[in-house]
């Protein structure tokens, strides 16, 4: 039988984890990893080597696009977010592609999402994007106690957590528990993405909190944010999402809705939960959080299986992305960073 032929596009940590995972396919699959850096495919090389699974899988590394093979039946894009619309456009011009999946921040400029959407259209590509939160067993357990819930609110917090780019990470998994997965997209004739939503599905960001500057991210050319984005979402009638510059405050995520409460504590593994059935007195209970490199194979496989996967469909996270970035682009700019650009990865 014809081995599935996968790909992964950009070999720096994410990418790595993606790889990793590969590896534990059930299924024996030939995986294409390309990267222009020769020194970032050595390292994948040296990861590979000590990976568990990868004696199952034939491999090859690439540094261009045109030695990919021209049928894969899914490519990983884990690059930076300024070069990804380009990798796409390469990848696509170059073979065929029956699912992607794709890091984010997806991109930083708003008309790069209609453009990608009318490409992947043209292509008849299925997209997901990476935010795997909605494939943690305890995300999903929260989720189905929130099927009842008429109303909620949800509050992060900690100190430094990056707010740029993990910031939709936690947007997601807000729309993911508040139920807007249903809209429909399309693209307005200045080829923008528009969506099309009920007023209960309306996203709505304030970032009048956030610290006045822009900080340097950890990764060279690029910005973050810190401070306050408040909001609504669905079911969510409020959200805020605070990353405080004072160190030592830990992370956590608290869920308050008319059928339960919810605290999570992901850096300690904890999860308080009160509902009528404990008497609304919190009970502690543990859980495990799956690492990247456990969690890309169950997404292939799901798709192989399916034709679908438990991560974001495009077309919702590109809403949310568009969200947030027509409001940062503005903020930007006010500081002097390129116009149009939002500069987060």
């Amino acid at each position: 039988m014809k081995k599935r032929q996968i790909g992964i596009i950009g070999t720096g940590n994410l990418g790595i984890r993606h790889l990793q995972a590969v590896a534990l396919l059930k299924e024996s699959c030939r995986i294409n990893v390309m990267d222009i850096s020769k020194e970032a495919l050595q390292n994948a090389k040296e990861v590979w080597q000590e990976t568990e699974g990868a004696q199952n899988h034939e491999i090859s590394f690439v540094t261009e696009m045109t030695s990919m093979p021209k049928e894969l039946d899914a490519v990983i894009v884990a690059t930076v977010s300024h070069v990804r619309k380009k990798v796409i456009e390469e990848l696509l011009a170059h073979a065929r592609v029956r699912y992607l999946i794709l890091e984010k921040v997806l991109f930083q400029r708003l008309e790069d999402y209609g453009a990608v959407r009318e490409l992947m259209e043209k292509n008849q590509v299925q997209a997901f994007v990476n935010c795997p939160r909605r494939m943690y067993p305890v995300y999903e357990k929260i989720k189905k106690k929130l099927e009842r819930a008429r109303t909620m609110e949800i509050m992060v917090s900690g100190s430094d957590w990056y707010l740029g780019c993990n910031g939709i990470h936690m947007l997601d998994l807000i729309g993911y528990l508040a139920g807007t997965e249903q809209i429909t997209a399309g693209v307005s004739e200045s080829g923008q993405m528009t969506a099309d939503v009920s007023g209960s599905e309306q996203i709505t960001l304030d970032i009048s909190g956030l610290e006045p500057e822009c900080l340097p991210s950890t990764r060279k050319g690029f910005s973050e944010i810190a401070g306050t984005i408040r909001g609504s979402l669905g079911r969510c009638r409020a959200f805020s999402l605070a990353s405080y510059p004072q160190k030592g405050i830990p992370a956590s995520t608290v869920i308050l809705s008319d059928v339960c409460w919810c605290r999570i504590l992901e850096g300690k593994r904890e999860l308080d939960f009160a509902d009528a059935s404990t008497g609304w007195e919190w009970k502690k209970e543990t859980f495990e959080m799956p690492y990247q490199s456990r969690l890309t194979n169950l997404a292939l496989e799901e798709l192989f299986a399916g034709g679908s996967c438990r991560l974001t469909a495009f077309e919702e996270s590109c809403r949310l992305h568009m969200a947030l970035e027509e409001q940062l682009i503005p903020w930007f700019e006010k500081r002097g960073k390129e116009k149009g650009l939002c500069p987060i990865t």
